[in-house]
């Protein structure tokens, strides 16, 4: 598909012309066009395109998504969401309460010394917890 099928495709699902998908309106209309999947795999879809973290959608990071912008724009996009799955709480930060919730979620319980150091490794300002840029250089080596 070019760039204007995708363009059309956003305009015709934003129902409300307000510039963004909402998780409503992409359900409706793929489900018009016949996708099958289930609402939970919609669902992690659009968070995954959700790039922002806002709720909605805009034609930026849906063109993102579909592959028509540079792939260095769609590798930083899905750094920032490996990050905010980290950051449980939202405030910009992964502390290690949160490193622990990560650990538990894979099946592994971690000594909360192992986590602190885990964390003093990358954490460059010593804040005692990892903001995105210390996140990014020490899970992707950017």
């Amino acid at each position: 598909m070019s760039a204007d099928s995708y363009r059309q495709f956003f305009t015709e699902a934003d129902a409300d012309g307000s510039g963004f998908l909402t998780l409503e309106e992409l359900t409706t209309i793929l489900e018009k066009k016949g996708y099958k999947e289930g609402k939970g795999k919609i669902r992690a879809m659009f968070n995954a395109v959700d790039t922002s973290g806002d709720s909605k959608v805009s034609l930026e990071e849906y063109l993102k998504a579909m592959g028509q912008v540079p792939e260095t724009d769609h590798k930083g996009a899905a750094m920032r969401n490996c990050f905010r799955s980290f950051d449980k709480n939202g405030d910009g930060r992964v502390d290690c309460g949160e490193l622990d919730q990560i650990f538990r979620d894979m099946g592994k319980v971690m000594d909360p010394k192992d986590l602190e150091r885990i964390i003093q490794l990358a954490d460059k300002d010593k804040s005692g917890t990892l903001d995105y840029e210390e996140f990014i250089a020490q899970v992707f080596g950017q």
